[in-house]
């Protein structure tokens, strides 16, 4: 079978460090697994989310989508593979202001050239349980709502695969606890595969994953 997403032997750097923040890491995540990336701050958890996604490039290794090595893909085909198989879903929520919940869940189709009508998005804000708030703007609403509805952002186009970068880190203890539920709930409803990168192991448990802790190296615990 096909892993939807392989790394071989990969290591990123940056120039002001003296090691690689990712150092020879090798695994095979398969559609529909549910992973929880552990590690404390600076322990690379954000730039292997950032290779993961198509965002930065290796310094070595080989990263394989689906069997195919993405080494030679022009930065249009990444965007495109991104535009239509992945969801990212981050710390601080990243909701536009000026637009309300259903057009901050629609963008993505929006940035993709697809035509709405509000009706995706006010489908997969029911899907987050927040029904009867698609007129809200971002203001009014809490911090546990308002990255229900980033959820939903990532989720509106459908995507294979979910990064999800640190998604509890600004809610308190509830809400984090209720944001896990949901995304477990979801990713068994719909089927992509969910990656979670955070410091809080309360998540493996909320979440039912399989463990992977990251310090620079890899190690799979469970």
């Amino acid at each position: 079978m096909i892993s939807l997403l392989e790394f071989r032997n990969v290591c990123k750097g940056y120039p002001k460090l003296s090691v690689p923040v990712i150092d020879g890491v090798s695994f095979k995540i398969e559609q529909g697994e549910r992973i929880v990336v552990l590690g404390a701050s600076g322990s690379g958890k954000t730039t292997l989310l950032q290779l993961m996604g198509l965002l930065l490039r290796p310094d070595s290794g080989n990263v394989l989508i689906e069997g195919e090595d993405v080494q030679d893909w022009s930065e249009s085909k990444r965007s495109r593979w991104r535009n239509q198989n992945l969801g990212y879903v981050f710390q601080d929520f990243g909701l536009i202001p000026e637009l309300n919940l259903v057009d901050n869940i629609e963008l993505p189709l929006r940035i993709a050239g697809l035509r709405t009508s509000g009706l995706d998005g006010m489908k997969f804000l029911s899907e987050v349980d927040l029904c009867g708030r698609e007129k809200a703007f971002p203001a009014e609403i809490s911090g546990g709502e308002s990255q229900r509805v980033a959820i939903a952002r990532a989720l509106v186009g459908h995507p294979k695969l979910i990064l999800a970068d640190e998604p509890t880190g600004n809610l308190q203890g509830q809400q984090g606890k209720q944001i896990a539920e949901l995304f477990k709930r979801l990713q068994v409803k719909l089927g992509f595969t969910l990656i979670v990168a955070t410091h809080n192991e309360d998540l493996i448990e909320l979440l039912d994953a399989k463990t992977w802790i990251l310090s620079g190296r890899l190690t799979k615990s469970t």
